[in-house]
């Protein structure tokens, strides 16, 4: 009982410990053992001594352990925590561009490396939404973050099972694609897009209506890299965007497609596309 009692108390102690910085809490351990040492020596001798230092030094190895496992456990929770952040979309929960464009070149590589996968292409599948803006400047933004947030979702649901999807970020966004080169399963999942992008959504008992346009692109040869094909399934969706217009494709953004980077090839377009619709 007299052990026991003591046990019980070195456990509560042992718990206020952690309450205090580490080197109050170890110079408190060392005087509480030095103190229990001394008095178990005048009342009991020796051997009770050793046998109270040896349980008293077991319960604090015991803390420290498993204080310190914690510490690795909660470095190992946020650091997996800070990962995700940089390579996910905080709104849509999807991965960002950064991920997108990291795993489409692994995938690039891999092919490479297994030539008898050669029937194999990974496409890009890149659209945005057409009236977004509108949304936003009707609606308010918490309206265009609802609806993004619908097209993850409802894309999320109906895409094939090795397809990536991600958002590039405003109102772009991207599917990775692995298909045989007759791309059947690619013209799929465009239809996909485009319904899921007309489907009505609601807000607020608003019926609110956008549709999407879409650009894809394909390796062309072995050197083919994310970026070369983000920057070409950007052009071509914006070719589709003139065309479900009625404008033709100005010639000089065509070029500047080539020439320029994404960015600056996407504004020339855009700048086009405002001024032939007045």
């Amino acid at each position: 009982p007299v052990l026991d009692s003591f046990f019980a108390k070195t456990m509560r102690l042992s718990a206020a410990v952690e309450k205090l910085s580490p080197e109050i809490a170890i110079s408190l351990a060392v005087l509480l053992a030095v103190m229990a040492m001394s008095a178990t020596l005048l009342i009991g001798g020796p051997l009770l001594a050793l046998v109270l230092y040896a349980g008293t030094a077991a319960v604090f190895m015991s803390h420290w352990l498993g204080e310190r496992e914690r510490i690795r456990s909660e470095v190992r929770q946020r650091t997996s925590a800070l990962q995700d952040m940089a390579y996910r979309d905080s709104l849509t929960g999807l991965p960002n561009r950064r991920f997108f464009t990291w795993y489409l070149e692994q995938n690039l590589a891999m092919r490479m490396i297994n030539r008898r996968s050669g029937s194999r292409i990974n496409r890009v599948v890149l659209f945005d939404l057409n009236g977004f803006k509108a949304v936003n400047d009707t609606y308010g933004h918490e309206a265009g973050d609802e609806l993004l947030k619908f097209i993850a979702v409802t894309l999320t649901a109906y895409l094939p099972s090795d397809a990536l999807l991600a958002r590039l970020g405003g109102d772009e966004f991207v599917v990775m694609v692995r298909d045989s080169r007759g791309g059947r399963k690619t013209r799929e999942v465009e239809a996909t897009i485009r319904r899921a992008a007309s489907t009505t959504f609601m807000f607020e008992g608003q019926n609110i209506a956008v549709s999407a346009s879409v650009g894809v692109s394909s390796p062309a040869n072995s050197r083919s890299t994310a970026e070369n094909l983000l920057r070409e399934a950007d052009h071509r969706m914006y070719a589709d965007k003139c065309a479900s217009r009625g404008i033709p494709m100005p010639d000089e953004a065509t070029n500047a497609a080539q020439t320029l980077d994404r960015r600056g090839a996407r504004a020339l377009i855009q700048q086009k596309v405002s001024f032939e619709l007045g």
